[in-house]
């Protein structure tokens, strides 16, 4: 049908004047390009203008169009429609779709709307009620809790109040009750819907349980006409609400739509919200007024699709509506300033098992009322009976500390379905509120949130879930050591375990596809079974890729910081019920490996609960303790879990809940729990010794006092300590490929261990054997604790207590194996030491040993980042106050050992050492300082050296003042290295003397460690983590080039048979340290004229280790006689004894790596044998190298 300009349908027992009635069949002909002419009758009388004795009309598309102008009526706004009219649409999947210019697909069997529709149905006093009392299944009564209006003949449907939504029911009303609160039905009722009120006892508070019972009947009909595939292809009338243009007209529709009813509507499979094929769609409206457009008092039932949508339109309202019977959503907003106001949304169903499907790999978890694509959505009174997936998906309100200058969002409710309140990576900028919902038998989740921003929970009734808040927050990520104050809030609310009627036979039917295909996305719940109130937060990194992974399940590194805060809130009937089954107030997160951020709480009431009931903390998963995840120990989620009682009203005085953290130490070895993984250098005394466990840390897990365990919690209840939780962070650039764990934490005889993140990884089908160096410890305020790592501590470090207040620090003391210089940096700024002082300038500093012990410790009134360096024990101690971060930094230090003569001071003091050392390496000499000047007493390990004097010097730069994010060590780390090159081939040459203006017979070097970015930092990271002092590489003139194991070529030409090794010694055959420098030793050939050849492959030119070159893939290629391997050190050489290899024949098989037997005298022979001349020669050697200290085969 069509109707342009001045053509007008009245549907009305009175007619008004200039009203034009005329209808024109056109099919799905095209627009007429001018309008037709008007006619001239213009007062209908009472009549039903559609045709049939009821109003009935059977049309194909229908079209009303504006230019301007064009209305479809029946009825007026304060005159509605009285009689009874049905417009039925036809059409199937094979009816042409009907394409408008410049506009939407039409597609077809619809009524599209370019022009005005206005629709007024009969009003109802009330559309929907709550049952006022319990229906029992085979009753066909309803008693309600408000008086209706209702006739008999007409349709109501009733909800489920299980957990099921297929036990939603439709019947018809045979008779009404006087006072119109009993209506009697055509039909026995198939299940039981309940309908109750309780009070929680010695509180305001109250809740009803009761199903919720919708008038499905109106007067005006919009009906998808049947036909014999209709419910195969789930093909519906539909009704559009859009613009187009054409021949530069502008058509935008209007629709005033109220007390209509929509049977067998709206079209399954199209969704896009560019295409949406609903019951009602209203498509790129922009702005509406609030009498321009609405839909209120309708039904919708039996549809195929959702049943209203709004798209690019704001300012509409959507009221007082009841859906029942939709294939995914009921009601979706994609629009701004939409109103939904008492609308009850029943039995909206999942299509990937809509009509028997088993849609395995579809993710979509629809909700009855998604809003989270709509900006300025106000939610006021609606109820959700009856959902497959979710109720509400939303984005919630601005937190009340933001802008909003929207209605508030009042009383929603939800029961019935898997999942209550959702957002799945929705939300507002900053914090997103959720208040007011009333959400019960849920299934999983009550409120169910996975989001970016901090989240608000305030004033939510939370009965009969399978678990009633599940918080999941993600971003930044922690690999970028970025953090967020970001939390979530829990306030001014009531959670019910268990209702006290509640049902323990009620479940859901596990042969349902949709419940056994989401069956990984299932709450948490106690081991006995049972409900939950709250979970543990997750704070992570990123989104954990649900719903195509479960729903809670942590997919990624935890975020550093994160907290949740319960205030104000009331927890009802959490103990033991259902023959065993237990109701907890907080539980863990079982599928949350890494870490379960602190929570605070305050402010609680627990009324019908019991104390074995408020908290369960859930084991670690001992499967995740494999090379892939967790790799040789649990990892520390539910060894982490900290709740804080801020004012002793959950706990009965103010305490914390502290998890079991040691839990089967020493016990199941799978675990890799024990004494044996606590780092060596904890249990090492000073002198070297092994301190036994028991006199150090004879206790085990967090640091505890005045605790009891509590076996139903698996953790202590604990008293008298103020607990934090510490993060330890390493900021190098390997800290995802390093290991630094077990972390042990220290203090007062208790020994804790962190093992950190498990591996997140996926690299090409593997994990990539990645894990974070991010620790979180449980440390108490006031207090002093001692952190080793297993490896060599970190070059940058941070520590950082969490949600502290400034009043409130601790110490914390690490422990540095080969310490250079630490510096400690608070918001940037460096800290000094306390024992520093300072130059005259104020640029660096010098270390003042302590008159006592303990005179440089910071105490606990400092400022954050007081710092001291213990250098007898190698522990860095410093304070930590409130929330502030501090930042460890190691900043490279070269340190040489010049070894002089005997001398006077003042003969030393009379030649300027640093200013000579200063013109040397060409730095100035304020990088260069006198540290230590030792008079040697001439033992026997260093009497082959000059006896005497030996002058420490460091050489560094100033400490930086102020850092940022860009500041690095490598700048220095290559001078200093550089340097340390300088120096050692000037020794190496014997330059060394004369440069300096002092006899030096051989200097010492410490090389500063490379940048954890440098490649070789892995070899210096690697070293076993000792109390010893970092060993010197000492250096003088080389002497000689020793070959201490000839090279040994095959009989054939190919790979060496046994590769060469060298040694550098001085005068004394004392090892000289050449790979310090960037000296290299280079092999080639020479023939049996001494001239050079070529044939030799492989690494020919490589660096010292120590004093040692050692070649590893060296092949002679070309054949020859009496070749000699020749081997180069700058002035310096060596040569092999001289062999003779061949070509290789074709008829012999390629050469393996086993030696032949040498025919020559050569002590080198891989002979069996040896006589007792060579055993003498190899001892000479050995005995030559070994006058040194620092041999390594000695």
């Amino acid at each position: 049908m069509f109707w342009s300009s001045e053509q007008h349908l009245l549907s009305s027992y009175q007619a008004r004047p200039t009203v034009l009635a005329r209808v024109q069949q056109l099919s799905q002909e095209p627009l007429p390009e001018t309008s037709p002419e008007p006619p001239q009758n213009t007062r209908p009388g009472p009549q039903n203008p559609l045709g049939g004795a009821e109003g009935n009309s059977g049309v194909d598309p229908v079209q009303t169009s504006e230019g301007p102008g064009g209305r479809l009526i029946a009825g007026w706004s304060d005159e509605p429609f009285r009689g009874q009219l049905s417009v039925r649409l036809r059409g199937n999947h094979n009816t042409p779709d009907w394409l408008l210019p410049n506009g939407p697909n039409q597609g077809s069997k619809v009524l599209g709307v370019f022009g005005t529709l206005e629709l007024y149905g009969q009003p109802h006093n009330v559309y929907h009620t709550k049952l006022g009392a319990t229906a029992a299944a085979g009753s066909n009564t309803l008693t309600l809790r408000r008086s209706v209006d209702w006739q008999v003949g007409d349709q109501v449907v009733v909800s489920t109040s299980s957990y099921e939504a297929s036990e939603t029911e439709k019947h018809l009303i045979t008779a009404v009750s006087a006072d119109g609160r009993v209506l009697t039905l055509n039909q026995p009722l198939a299940h039981t819907h309940m309908g109750e009120t309780h009070s929680v006892s010695g509180t305001s508070f109250s809740y009803i349980l009761a199903a919720d019972v919708g008038l499905l009947t109106r007067n005006i009909k919009i009906i998808g006409q049947e036909y014999p595939d209709m419910m195969a292809e789930s093909f519906g009338a539909r009704l559009l609400v859009g613009t187009f243009s054409s021949a530069g007209i502008q058509y935008k529709g209007k629709a005033q739509i109220r007390n209509v009813e929509f049977f067998q509507s709206g079209q399954e499979g199209w969704t896009d919200f560019y295409d949406p094929r609903y019951s009602v769609a209203f498509l790129d409206l922009g702005e509406v007024s609030g009498n321009d457009s609405y839909v209120q008092g309708c039904s919708f039932h039996d549809g195929f699709s959702p049943a209203i949508g709004v798209f690019g339109t704001a300012g509409l309202k959507v009221d007082d509506n009841v859906v029942h019977h939709t294939v995914g959503e009921g009601i979706r907003v994609w629009g701004d300033r939409i109103t939904l106001r008492r609308n009850l949304v029943v039995m909206t169903l999942w299509p990937g098992s809509y009509q028997n499907r088993e849609e395995s790999f579809n993710f979509e978890w629809n909700a009855a009322i998604e809003v989270s694509e709509g900006t300025n959505v106000v939610l006021q009174h609606n109820v959700v009976a009856g959902y497959e997936r979710v109720a509400y998906r939303i984005d919630g309100e601005p937190c009340p500390e933001l802008l909003n200058e929207n209605e508030a969002w009042l009383q929603n409710e939800a029961h019935g379905g898997l999942y209550g309140v959702y957002m799945n990576k929705d939300g507002l900028a900053g914090c997103s509120f959720i208040r007011g919902f009333f959400v019960w038998k849920t299934f999983d989740f009550a409120v169910y949130f996975q989001t970016v921003m901090s989240v608000v929970v305030s004033n939510v009734t939370l009965v009969d879930n399978g678990m009633g808040i599940m918080a999941l927050v993600y971003a930044p990520p922690s690999l970028s050591h970025a953090y967020a104050d970001k939390s979530v809030h829990v306030q001014n609310s009531l959670i019910v375990g268990s209702s006290p009627s509640f049902n323990c036979s009620d479940s859901l039917d596990s042969e349902d596809f949709n419940v056994a295909i989401s069956a990984l996305h299932r709450a948490p719940r106690p081991p006995q079974g049972g409900r939950s109130g709250i979970c543990w937060p997750t704070f992570q990194s990123g989104h954990n890729t649900a719903p195509g992974k479960p729903h809670h399940l942590n997919m990624n590194y935890n975020s550093i910081k994160g907290l949740m805060t319960v205030t104000d809130t009331t927890f009802v009937n959490f103990r033991d019920v259902c023959s065993g089954e237990v109701n907890f107030m907080f539980i863990t997160n079982p599928l949350n490996e890494d870490l379960q951020h602190p929570v605070q709480v305050s402010g609680i009431r627990i009324i019908d609960s019991t104390e074995d009931a408020k908290v369960f903390i859930h084991r670690p998963d001992l499967g995740k303790v494999n090379p892939a995840d967790c790799v040789d120990m649990d990892c520390d989620a539910k060894k982490k879990t900290l709740l804080r009682d801020l004012d002793g009203s959950f706990l009965g005085a103010v305490g914390a809940v502290v998890p079991q953290s040691e839990y089967e130490w020493g016990g199941d070895p799978r675990r890799g729990l024990g004494d044996y993984r606590i780092p060596k250098p904890m249990l090492t005394a000073l002198n070297g010794s092994r301190i036994p466990v028991e006199q150090i840390a004879a206790y085990k897990g967090v640091f505890r006092k005045s605790c009891t365990y509590m076996d139903s919690w698996q953790g202590y209840k604990c008293f008298g300590l103020n607990y934090r939780m510490v993060v330890i962070e390493s900021l190098d650039a390997d800290t995802e490929t390093r290991r630094l764990s077990p972390v042990a934490v220290l203090g007062y005889n208790y020994v804790d261990l962190i093992n950190g993140p498990q591996d997140h990884g996926w690299c090409g089908g593997y994990t990539c054997q990645k894990r974070l160096s991010l620790f979180h410890s449980i440390m108490a305020t006031n207090h002093s604790f001692d952190v080793y790592f297993t490896s060599v501590s970190p070059q940058n470090l941070r520590l950082l207590m969490l949600n502290s207040d400034p009043s409130e620090s601790l110490l914390v003391s690490v422990f540095y194996s080969n310490p250079q210089r630490l510096e400690v940096y608070v918001e940037n700024r460096l800290v000094a030491p306390t024992n520093a002082a300072w130059n005259s300038d104020r640029t660096d500093y010098t270390l003042t040993p302590p008159a006592y012990e303990g005179e440089h410790v910071p105490q606990m009134d400092d400022p954050v980042g007081s710092n001291y360096f213990d250098q007898d024990y190698k522990m860095l101690k410093v304070l930590l106050r409130g929330s502030t971060p501090v930042v460890i930094r190691t900043s490279p230090v070269l340190v040489l050992a010049f070894n002089m003569p005997a001398m006077t001071e003042d003969e030393f003091f009379s030649v300027n050492l640093m200013q000579n050392l200063a013109l040397l390496l060409k730095v100035p000499p304020s990088m260069i300082r006198i540290s230590k000047i030792i008079r040697e007493d001439g033992g026997t390990r260093r009497r082959r050296r000059s006896t005497g004097l030996t002058v420490e010097v460091e050489i560094r730069n100033p400490p930086v003042q102020q850092i940022t994010n860009s500041t690095n060590d490598e700048e220095d780390f290559q001078l200093l290295r550089t340097i340390a090159d300088d120096l050692g081939q000037a020794a190496v040459s014997g330059n060394l003397s004369r440069s300096i203006g002092f006899n030096v017979s051989s200097v010492g070097i410490i090389p500063p460690p490379p940048p954890s970015s440098d490649p070789s930092w892995s070899e210096v990271a690697g070293e076993e983590v000792t109390r010893d002092e970092p060993a010197m590489s000492y250096l003088s003139q080389v002497s000689r080039l020793l070959l201490m194991v000839a090279p040994i070529a095959g009989e054939f030409v190919g790979p060496l048979s046994q590769q060469p090794s060298l040694m550098a010694v001085d005068e004394q055959g004392n090892c000289v340290s050449v790979g310090v420098t960037t000296l290299t030793v280079t092999a080639s050939l020479k023939n049996a004229s001494g001239e050079p050849v070529d044939g030799l492959e492989g690494n020919t030119t490589i660096q010292f280790r120590t004093c040692w070159a050692n070649f590893s893939d060296l092949s002679v290629l070309s054949s020859g006689d009496n070749l000699t391997m020749v081997f180069t050190l700058k002035d310096w050489g060596a040569q092999s004894e001289t062999f003779s290899v061949r070509n290789l024949p074709t008829t012999l098989a390629p050469p393996t790596t086993e030696a032949p037997p040498t025919t020559d005298d050569s002590i080198f022979s891989s002979s069996t044998s040896l006589s007792a001349g060579g055993l003498c020669l190899i001892s000479v050697i050995y005995e030559v190298a070994c006058c040194s200290t620092s041999i390594p085969i000695c």
